[in-house]
């Protein structure tokens, strides 16, 4: 058992540290942990939200993701410093994945690494860790990747024939701001909901330039864990393309991608940035606030609405999975897997890859060649845990090549 003036001078050497010296941040949050753990108390996400990051009694950790991104980066900062280090006590200082309290752990004895050679051994266990992944997928000869010969998959023809364009898959980013302190220099950041996009904050200030002097743009975004997960169900398909494929943010996305890439889309509407302009092409429009996705109807159709209720119970989540599919600028071809939260942004990524829906789709939609469509299927479930799965929509859209429209009012796409 170590005791507390042990674990205080374990805590002292890792805050005097250069990894840590010059983040004061940092140094902050791991003595709040320390000492909150150190008096016989359990961290909780909320409870750090709102002591240590001064969020008010509103702050939705499933929504606001900050503690759980700089718990993220404080375990990253402990592992380079282990790594580095040239001192090795009997125990340090760890804080578990999926906790919030310090544990101290006996050290295992190992030889000095030096810094150059720990970054190579980080690079080389990163690179690996890809190789298997793919591997994994490439290598499967079962489940989803093996259905009925890819090429032949109405829904992924075009992005899978030999001489098709290149697909470039874009993740879904989450836009986050800075605090701006008193002072001038910057403070925690935090997410606001009505803000999703550079041009989102660049409205706002037009209409409350007071709003620059306490919020800044952020240099950074943050990704949910559907976006990877419905990258990891698609990955088998794309390993057949034709023209290959490659990843982007939502946030770097431009607009002379179109010119050269098939486009997939893997996030929640609030992720689109730039291409929320090319949701006109496959019939679709949304907002935010309320929580809603329109598909639009022929002549003289008004269209169906989808509004999902109760989007958080607990870790429950009541959402509605929408998959379009269309003909985009330039001769591309378009793949949006959306969801408002993650279960339905898991169950369109599913959707796209499972042989029930597709012959279900193929049922409702037959001879369609090529097969562009709309789907919007209500959905619950749990995490990454689909309890409830029903098409409440699926249609045929017409193929029509155009250019990205104007972007829409804010009226009809609030936020």
């Amino acid at each position: 058992m170590t005791s507390a003036s042990e674990k205080r001078r374990i805590l002292n050497e890792i805050l005097e540290s250069p990894e840590f010296k010059e983040s004061k941040r940092y140094q902050e949050l791991l003595v709040y942990l320390f000492e909150e753990t150190l008096g016989g108390r359990v961290p909780k996400e909320f409870t750090i939200g709102i002591q240590f990051f001064g969020k008010d009694s509103s702050f939705d950790p499933k929504e606001d993701p900050t503690v759980r991104v700089y718990l993220n980066n404080l375990r990253k900062k402990l592992e380079h410093y282990y790594l580095t280090t040239q001192k090795f006590p009997p125990h340090k200082l760890t804080i578990p994945k999926g906790h919030y309290q310090v544990e101290f752990v006996a050290t295992e004895e190992r030889p000095p690494v030096h810094p150059k050679t720990s970054r190579s051994v980080l690079l080389a266990s990163v690179i690996l860790v890809v190789v298997a992944f793919v591997a994994g997928y490439i290598g499967g000869s079962s489940g989803r990747s093996s259905i009925e010969g890819i090429g032949a998959n109405p829904i992924w023809r075009e992005f899978v024939a030999q001489g098709s364009r290149p697909t470039l898959v874009v993740l879904g980013d989450f836009f986050f701001l800075y605090e701006r302190r008193q002072d001038g220099t910057i403070g925690n950041f935090i997410r606001d909901l009505k803000i999703n996009t550079p041009d989102d904050y660049k409205q706002v200030i037009k209409q409350n330039p007071e709003f620059a002097k306490r919020f800044v743009q952020s240099n950074f975004t943050y990704l949910r864990p559907s976006a990877s997960w419905g990258l990891a169900q698609i990955l088998p398909f794309l390993q057949h393309s034709g023209g290959g494929f490659s990843l982007k943010l939502a946030s770097q996305f431009t607009v002379d991608d179109l010119k050269s890439n098939n486009i997939v889309f893997i996030g929640s509407f609030k992720t689109l940035y730039s291409l929320q302009n090319l949701l006109h092409v496959l019939d679709l429009d949304y907002t935010i606030t309320p929580a809603s996705v329109r598909i639009s109807g022929g002549a003289g159709d008004s269209g169906k609405t989808f509004s999902p209720r109760d989007l958080k119970g607990g870790s429950y989540e009541k959402d509605f999975a929408v998959v379009a599919k269309g003909n985009g600028p330039e001769g591309s071809s378009l793949l949006f897997l959306l969801g408002f939260a993650d279960s339905g942004v898991i169950e369109a990524s599913r959707a796209v890859t499972d042989t029930t829906m597709l012959h279900e789709i193929q049922k409702r939609i037959p001879d369609a060649s090529p097969l562009f469509f709309t789907l919007v299927v209500e959905t619950e479930g749990l995490n990454q845990a689909i309890f409830k799965s029903e098409i409440q929509h699926l249609a045929s859209i017409k193929s029509a090549s155009t250019s990205p429209g104007p972007k829409q009012s804010d009226s009809s796409r609030s936020r």
